[in-house]
């Protein structure tokens, strides 16, 4: 079985994408079936009762650590539970569908991570990606303008087309052993950090700075942001997120954005707090 999914978002670019995949999915020889978070997607797995699924496609937005609800924090559970998805084996072949799933930042890569705990070949993209697999048309850039804003490149990125889009991480050749058990609780909001008199300037004065610049849209890529933070303007307290290494700034509500200057060093310096809830300055 061949299985395309697609994360249930009111994104305007993924909406274009659920509308064109779910008519050419059937038509083509692949399951198509929507998801709401990580654990409705291995429900919805689950519930295909497969003899054996030969590749899982999974369209969302992306960045090194994530593919949308696929996080650091919860990939190795959401792989040892793969395991027990019926049809799903060694064999199978995961590709996460978003950008830049396939590149590591900050030591991170949620496809190697999700290879290791899932025992299964995992492919990420290399560059900010557009198409699928499926569909054979996949591509992505290492970096790109649009609206005047610059994406700049994570390390290693590559403009590509077809399989070359694709890095592909192995299954372990053992499997890790150990006695003992852990229980995982993610919490949502935000998390007020202390941030030193300087580091707090410098990320208000760079936001500031940033937009009272013209806003741009958004651009035509499944994107996940790096980090999302809170703080606290003339006019009051505001979400922002980090995309592109920190290079770009957007509002998420009203989907907007900025180029940030020296947004990768800013990035950085808030990068410890990105386990947990995000950080408030």
């Amino acid at each position: 079985m061949f299985t395309i999914a697609i994360l249930k978002d009111e994104d305007p670019l993924l909406t274009l994408e659920r509308e064109r995949i779910v008519e050419w999915a059937p038509a083509n020889g692949w399951q198509y079936i929507e998801y709401a978070d990580a654990v409705d997607l291995l429900a919805r797995l689950t519930d295909l009762n497969a003899e054996s699924i030969r590749e899982v496609e999974i369209v969302a937005h992306g960045n090194p650590a994530e593919c949308d609800d696929i996080r650091l924090e919860s990939v190795r559970t959401l792989g040892e539970s793969l395991r027990r998805v019926n049809g799903f084996s060694r064999a199978t072949v995961v590709y996460l569908s978003g950008c830049n799933t396939g590149l590591q930042f900050g030591g991170d890569c949620v496809a190697r991570f999700l290879a290791e705990s899932a025992q299964a070949t995992v492919c990420g993209a290399r560059g900010y990606l557009a198409g699928t697999h499926a569909e054979r048309n996949e591509r992505c850039v290492a970096s790109f303008s649009h609206a005047g804003i610059m994406y700049e490149a994570y390390d290693d990125a590559i403009d590509a087309s077809g399989d070359d889009v694709w890095r592909r991480f192995g299954p372990p050749l053992k499997a890790a052993n150990g006695d003992d058990m852990e229980i995982k609780i993610s919490t949502s909001g935000f998390r007020p950090v202390n941030l030193t008199g300087e580091k707090a300037a410098q990320l208000r004065n760079a936001v500031e700075e940033a937009i009272q610049q013209p806003a741009a849209e958004p651009a035509p890529f499944r994107i996940a942001p790096d980090l999302r933070f809170a703080i606290r303007l003339s006019d009051g307290e505001h979400i922002f997120e980090l995309l592109a290494g920190g290079t770009v700034l957007r509002d998420p509500v009203t989907r907007r954005v900025w180029q940030l200057r020296g947004g990768r060093a800013l990035l950085e310096s808030l990068w410890p707090f990105r386990n947990g809830a995000m950080p408030a300055a």
